[in-house]
């Protein structure tokens, strides 16, 4: 309940729904970082809870960003990061020098879009965006699998190749396009992407587990056998019921995760003692009970006894609680 209770206060309360009786957006600010509007990996873990609570608002966040880039105001071939430097700015990026995420956000709005889609039984939705889906596919399909020296929506850790949990989160965004296609009676699509899909996860499991690790593990990035990190974007598979990732894969995951808790939680990675909020719970949704019973334990304990009195934060160290 208390997790529950700060958790949608601290969302809803980043919202503003504007516009009148005939045309109506719903706005996010990046509240505590750079101030950015519409931020797509910032509506990306805000996005569950709109689902559960209202899921026809999801077009409504979803609109502004596609109406923007459809438009053609946006050069990159990838999805945008934001729709505007600074709240309540919503203008765009048509210079396409806003925060370089590429992989990250085509793989977040294949998903959101789906999400809203099977939600609301709106294929006509994915009819409509159709165009640009597919050509945020291409770029996951040319860049996902290997991906390069990029930040993940997780900038603060730094730019670094090959991210593992990255790359999932490319290859379920093909998968989810994968059944857009096939949705939208292009069969032929939907066979393509689907072949793509299947051969990357095959590839991923490879590349991304070390398999010799006792227990086995995925790893922050590929090759480095010594690291480890929450892999959070396994959430996108059960959020749009795919099937798509071996059941091996959540089973090694949940029993890996306790061998590496600390006082208030799992780190984010290796590479630091803090870890987010926020991917802690959809780590913990997807997990086994005892290692969902976990992490919700542990986050439960650290708001308790951080010694932080501001609202609840997404950020913070797992050993200290600061």
């Amino acid at each position: 309940m208390t997790i529950t209770s700060l958790s949608a206060r601290q969302a809803l309360g980043a919202t503003q729904l504007v516009g009148n009786s005939t045309k109506q957006y719903f706005f996010l600010k990046e509240i505590s970082s750079d101030g950015n509007t519409q931020t797509v990996d910032v509506i990306f873990p805000f996005y569950p809870i709109l689902l559960y609570l209202q899921p026809s608002l999801a077009k409504l966040m979803l609109d502004p960003l596609l109406e923007n880039q459809e438009s053609g105001q946006y050069p990159n071939k990838y999805s945008m990061h934001d729709l505007g430097a600074h709240y309540p700015n919503a203008t765009g990026h048509p210079d396409g020098k806003d925060e370089p995420q590429p992989l990250e956000e085509c793989g977040n709005m294949l998903i959101m879009t789906l999400a809203y889609a099977q939600r609301n039984n709106d294929n006509a939705y994915l009819r409509q965006h159709y165009n640009i889906l597919k050509q945020w596919t291409q770029y996951l399909i040319d860049e996902a699998l290997i991906p390069a020296d990029q930040i993940s929506t997780d900038d603060f850790a730094g730019s670094l190749a090959n991210q593992t949990d990255l790359a999932l989160k490319g290859i379920i965004g093909i998968q989810a396009m994968a059944v857009i296609a096939n949705l939208t009676d292009n069969a032929v699509d939907g066979a393509n992407y689907t072949d793509i899909a299947q051969d990357y996860i095959t590839q991923w499991q490879t590349l991304g587990i070390a398999h010799d690790a006792n227990p086995p593990h995925t790893t922050l990035a590929y090759g480095m056998n010594g690291t480890h990190g929450l892999l959070y974007n396994l959430y996108g598979d059960k959020l749009l019921k795919l099937n798509f990732v071996p059941q091996s894969v959540y089973d090694m995951q949940s029993a890996f995760y306790p061998t590496v808790e600390q006082k208030y939680g799992v780190p984010l990675d290796t590479r630091h003692n803090y870890t987010k909020s926020d991917w802690e719970m959809w780590t913990a949704a997807i997990a086994s009970d005892s290692t969902k019973k976990m992490f919700i334990s542990d986050l439960a304990k650290w708001i308790n006894e951080t010694p932080t009195n501001k609202a609840l934060t997404d950020w913070y160290d797992v050993q200290t609680g600061e």
